[in-house]
């Protein structure tokens, strides 16, 4: 479809916003080819007509002074943090030349190709995933935090079916949010549920906060409770033991049936396996018998106690649960966490009433599992060393009261569906829920089963994270270290190719160990809206289309991945262009095509895209030339919604909306495989990886290898109490900023500016012990970074915390209204091993600081 300015005059067009990862619907107000105004569409399901502070400025970045228009190419060889890369624009045929020539050297090693494609406000990172595997690389980074996502996903797919969680706000009566701000602040589809969250409280849902930092969540809860970064796990660990062994509040039905709860466990760890089928075995107490889990004559599994098979003891999985977490009473685990033996006692007793265990709901004349209280966490708990377990239970709290994809409970987004054809989430080894469900086939790693580790042949160490989802946080760490962990040369990555989401800042800690590893490579290029961060170390730059300027199948997660969950229905939307693009601009799907040509592999993409988008038939990609992205579009729309909602249906409709049935909002009674309490096969991965460590001479600690949830403290914890350090510093979300897409944006500055956004918080009698007055400019400094930073003195903090906000601290030339302004949390991170989560491969995100004058 050709635009002119003529078809342009005093028009609105339905589209999407591209401020974050979310893609709400929006209607933008065009007047003679300028964008005047935005407002949310009141028809799409995913915001249903509302907006974001970061959001309604979103045509600001339209007319950026900064904004890169052409190609540009490096004329300065020296690459540093602070270096001017010397950039000269160039025509489109150089860039691409360019980029062709460094990558036909890679033709015998394409692992040496290296593709950060986290871009999740469009289509970009199904394409450039295409991209790189059409080419042969295994090097792809889907995943944009070195926190966010590593244990809530791999963790949701065994215990949910689902890529992330979200309480049900239709039904809840008592809501404890852990490290997140979910409803307030942050989350997937949050603007959605900002309306269901007030809905609810309204209605009469309590609301328990537990986070280090009073944020947006905490001042808008009924209870905030300050808790020591890092011990989210030691909390969760002592509610389990008021429930189970105190007040004996679990859903037996539920564990007995619905999880592995009943599986008899061996002296070993392992489960008491069938002799002939390898099955895992359970005892019924209806006959008195063993038996194979799948057995059809399995009527009233037990739960508790030591039963013989083959002439050897073996307990049930839920009865050791239940005496491991008996050793973490409230009145040890407050010496970790600094909550009142009392208060978590308090807040069990509260929860597991609340959970109503036992009783059910009618809807629309299905009768269901009614447990209206949920525990729910996100990125706070994961950023941590032993991440993993200090989520781990948080999730076993809801499983143990049968508040899983019930009415009232957590739900997994984007499991299940029937329409626009049929996903649903599976059961597989030993009877567990192995596969979560996808709209598109394209499965996000989970941590169950896992991969075999061995011996490494990547630069990120992947084979030795076999439950990790991605492994991009080891990269800082390996650069100059190669030969400790056996590799070569060989192994080296020599090409980047990355998004316009400033991957230095965003993605990794300690930046000076990020500056190493880009200077590390031979040759980087990617799409950039300014110059950031990690465009100073590009040698070709290729501009980026704004959300007002392009087409995207898929304009964000929250018509998929985190969709509103419930009984809100099933949408799609697209995002179309409102104005053109500047003459130097292209779509990143069109360049994407044509690097693809040059290569000779474009045929192997668009079997990439064709899977990922399933195309078929008429509707698929088979061209020896690459499609206008128009034309793309509009196969997608019809193969998935018919010849009757094309590209043009969407383009003046908005949005597609399917009602979802009881049984897609609530799947929990419906799904086959079961969920854990016990990690089972922790046990042999622990070997395993102690074989393939072995063998390249490695000692790591294993001990998160531990099929129950343990607590470990984070090395920011024995730093204070060793004294070399008195705070630790923890980062927090405003609901006006994503990431660093977006703060060169003059109104989100304003916003920043007005808020506070840019200081630090300290608790205030810890300022004042420091002779500290609010506004005062001081020193923050960790192991690796010291800036300077304006402190905000407040109460609404820990008194062992800093928290910083937002993702600032920006120096880059071509972000001027950002520069000099806060700080970034993640640069006062270490980036080495022992910061990293030997399961999830988190980096530890609260790290020891002073703070001082």
């Amino acid at each position: 479809m050709e635009m002119t300015q003529a078809k342009l005059q005093s028009r609105v067009v339905k589209t999407s916003c591209g401020q974050c990862y979310v893609g709400c619907g929006i209607n933008v107000t065009v007047e003679d080819g300028v964008i005047v105004h935005i407002e949310g569409n009141p028809d799409s399901p995913q915001n249903r007509g509302k907006m974001c502070g970061k959001g309604k400025a979103g045509f600001m970045n339209q007319y950026n002074p900064a904004r890169i228009k052409a190609p540009m190419k490096r004329t300065n060889p020296k690459k540093g943090m602070h270096e001017d890369p010397g950039f000269v624009e160039i025509s489109w045929k150089e860039a691409i030349d360019t980029i062709v020539a460094q990558l036909e050297r890679l033709r015998d090693n394409p692992k040496k190709f290296w593709v950060q494609a986290w871009d999740a406000m469009g289509d970009g990172m199904i394409w450039y995933t295409g991209l790189a595997n059409a080419f042969g690389s295994n090097q792809v980074l889907a995943a944009g935090s070195p926190t966010c996502g590593k244990v809530v996903h791999p963790v949701e797919y065994f215990s949910g079916g689902g890529f992330h969680q979200q309480p049900d706000m239709h039904y809840a009566n008592y809501c404890i949010l852990v490290g997140t701000q979910f409803g307030t602040a942050s989350r997937g589809s949050f603007v959605h549920h900002l309306t269901d969250m007030a809905d609810a409280r309204a209605r009469g849902m309590k609301v328990v906060v537990v986070n280090p930092v009073c944020s947006n969540a905490g001042s808008k809860a009924d209870e905030w409770i300050p808790i020591r970064p890092g011990t989210d796990g030691a909390l969760a660990l002592s509610m389990l033991h008021v429930l189970l062994n105190e007040l004996g509040i679990y859903d037996e039905p539920h564990l007995k049936h619905k999880t592995n709860a009943p599986y008899l466990v061996s002296a070993d760890g392992r489960y008491a396996r069938d002799p002939k089928t390898g099955e895992p075995q359970i005892y019924d107490l209806a006959d008195g018998k063993v038996k194979v889990h799948n057995d059809p004559t399995l009527k009233d599994p037990a739960i508790k106690g030591t039963y013989d098979v083959e002439g050897k003891p073996a307990r049930t999985a839920f009865d050791l649960l239940c005496e491991h977490v008996a050793k973490h009473p409230p009145e040890q685990t407050e010496q970790y966490t600094t909550i009142p033996a009392a208060t978590v006692r308090r807040l069990a007793t509260e929860f597991g009433k609340a959970a109503r265990v036992g009783e059910t709901i009618t809807i629309d004349g299905v009768t269901l599992p009614y447990r209206p209280a949920v525990v729910d966490w996100a990125k706070g708990p994961q950023g941590h060393k032993h991440g993993f377990h200090n989520c781990w239970p948080l999730k076993v709290l809801n499983i143990v009261v049968g508040s899983v994809n019930v009415p009232g409970g957590i739900l997994s987004t984007g499991a299940a569906g029937k329409h626009p054809h049929k996903w649903w989430p599976e059961s597989g080894i030993d009877g567990m829920l192995e596969h979560g469900g996808q709209l598109m086939p394209t499965p996000h790693p989970s941590a169950f089963p896992g991969r075999t580790p061995m011996p490494v042949s990547r630069a990120d160490l992947g084979e030795l994270f076999p439950l990790a989802a991605h492994f991009h946080t080891n990269l800082p760490a390996t650069v100059g270290h190669f030969a400790e962990f056996g590799l070569t040369d060989a192994d080296k990555i020599e090409v980047l190719m990355h998004t316009p989401i400033n991957s230095l800042f965003g993605s990794f800690g300690d930046h000076k160990k990020v500056e190493s590893l880009y200077q590390s490579f031979t040759f980087m290029f990617g799409f950039a809206v300014e110059v950031n961060e990690t465009t100073v170390f590009d040698d070709i730059v290729l501009p980026f289309p704004t959300a007002m300027e392009r087409y995207d199948f898929t304009p964000g997660l929250g018509a998929f991945l985190i969709a509103p969950c419930g009984q809100d229905d099933f949408y799609w939307q697209i995002r179309q262009p409102v104005v053109e693009p500047p003459p130097g601009v292209r779509h990143p799907q069109d360049v994407v095509q044509e690097i693809a040509q040059r290569l000779d592999i474009l045929s192997d993409l668009y079997r990439m895209l064709n899977h990922t988008y399933r195309l078929d038939g008429k509707h698929a990609l088979k061209s020896t030339k690459p499609y206008p992205i128009a034309e793309i579009i509009d196969m997608q729309t019809r193969k998935w919604f018919g010849d009757d909602h094309g590209l043009a249906w969407f383009q003046e409709h908005g949005a597609y909306r399917y009602p979802r049935s009881v049984e897609e909002a609530y799947i929990g009674p419906y799904l086959e495989g079961r969920m854990p309490v016990y990690l089972e096969h922790f046990v042999d991965k622990g070997v395993e990886m102690k074989g393939a460590l072995d063998k390249m001479g490695l000692k790591w600690d294993l001990s998160d290898y531990d099929p129950l949830p343990d607590f470990m403290p984070c090395p920011s914890y024995h730093a204070i109490k060793k004294g070399d350090y008195d705070l630790i510093a923890v980062h927090f979300k405003f609901s006006y900023v994503y990431g660093h897409y977006g703060n060169e944006n003059p109104w989100i500055d304003e916003l920043c500016e007005e808020t506070g956004a840019y200081r630090i918080m300290l608790n205030a009698e810890v300022g004042k012990a420091k002779g500290l007055v609010d506004g005062d400019e001081v020193w923050l400094e960790s192991p690796v970074q010291k800036v300077r930073a304006i402190v905000k003195l407040t109460q609404c903090v820990h008194p062992e915390v800093v928290g910083v906000g937002g993702h600032f601290g920006h120096y880059a030339p071509g972000m001027p209204v950002a520069k000099g302004k806060g700080v970034n949390m993640n640069g006062l991170c270490p980036n080495e091993l022992e910061r990293i989560d030997f399961i999830s491969n988190a980096l530890d995100h609260c790290v020891e600081v002073k703070v001082y004058k």
